[in-house]
C-alpha cells in the first residue's frame, strides 16, 4: 500500500513568547498561593487562571509550533498546557465542583504520580533544552525541582515544609524566567533582532540533520 507523505506550510508568526507568557503567567499566581503571598486555600481563581493561560494559551501555542515544525516548542508547551489544565480539573474535584462524591473519591497521592510522570518527562526535554536558549536551560532546570518537591510533598517525603517552600520559590523564580524570555522572544521577532539576551545554545548533543532523522524513521 502506498503512503502520501502530507506537509504543512504555516507562515504565521512565531507564537513562542505568547506560549511561555502562558506558563510565565499561571506559574506567578500558583507560586503566590504556595509562598502565602494569597490565600493558599483560595483556589477557585488559579481554576481559571490554569485553564486560560495555562492551559489554552500553551495548547494553542503549541499547535501553532507543530504546524511550523518546531517538536521542542509544540511538546514542550503542549504537554505543559495539558498539565496545567489537569491541574485546574484536579483543583475543580477536589474543591467539590463535580459533585461529593468525586470530591470524597480524592486520593492527593494520584496527583503525587502525576507529578512523578512529568518530572521523567520534563529530565527528557531538560537535556534537550541545552540546545535552544539560557532561558529555556534555567526554567526547565527549575521545573524539575518543583515537580520533585512536589512529588515528594504529595506522598509526605521529607522535610514537607521545606520542599512546599522550595516548589513555591522554584515556581516563582520560572514565574520571572518565563517573563523574561517571553519578552526577549517578542522583542526579537518585533524588532528582528535581539534586544535581551537569551544566550547561545550549548550544544552539548550533535544533532543529525533532518535528512538523516528522516532516512533512519522510514528505515526503522
Amino acid at each position: 500500500m502506498n503512503t502520501q507523505e502530507i506537509k504543512i506550510s504555516y507562515t504565521g508568526a512565531d507564537p513562542t513568547a505568547f506560549g511561555v507568557l502562558g506558563l510565565a503567567l499561571v506559574c506567578f499566581v500558583a507560586s503566590s498561593a504556595k509562598l502565602g503571598f494569597t490565600d493558599s486555600k483560595a483556589t477557585g481563581l488559579l481554576f481559571v487562571w490554569a485553564a486560560l493561560m495555562g492551559g489554552i494559551v500553551q495548547i494553542m501555542a503549541a499547535n501553532i509550533d507543530f504546524k511550523k515544525g518546531n517538536v521542542f516548542g509544540g511538546t514542550v508547551l503542549g504537554a505543559y498546557g495539558f498539565f496545567w489544565v489537569g491541574m485546574a480539573l484536579s483543583w475543580a474535584t477536589i474543591n467539590g465542583m463535580f459533585g461529593p462524591g468525586m470530591k470524597a473519591a480524592v486520593d492527593p497521592k494520584m496527583l503525587g504520580v502525576v507529578f512523578v510522570g512529568y518530572l521523567i518527562f520534563s529530565l527528557f526535554i531538560t537535556i534537550a533544552s541545552f540546545e535552544v536558549n539560557i532561558p529555556f536551560i534555567a526554567m526547565l532546570l527549575l521545573i524539575d525541582v518543583l515537580f520533585f518537591s512536589l512529588a515528594a510533598v504529595s506522598f509526605n517525603i521529607g522535610p514537607v515544609t521545606v520542599l512546599a517552600k522550595l516548589a513555591g520559590w522554584s515556581e516563582f523564580i520560572i514565574s520571572l524566567v518565563g517573563f523574561y524570555a517571553s519578552g526577549a522572544i517578542f522583542f526579537k521577532n518585533f524588532y528582528g533582532r535581539e534586544i535581551l539576551p537569551l544566550g547561545k545554545p550549548l550544544n552539548f548533543i550533535k544533532k543529525g540533520s533532518y535528512t538523516q532523522v528522516h532516512a533512519q524513521k522510514h528505515s526503522a
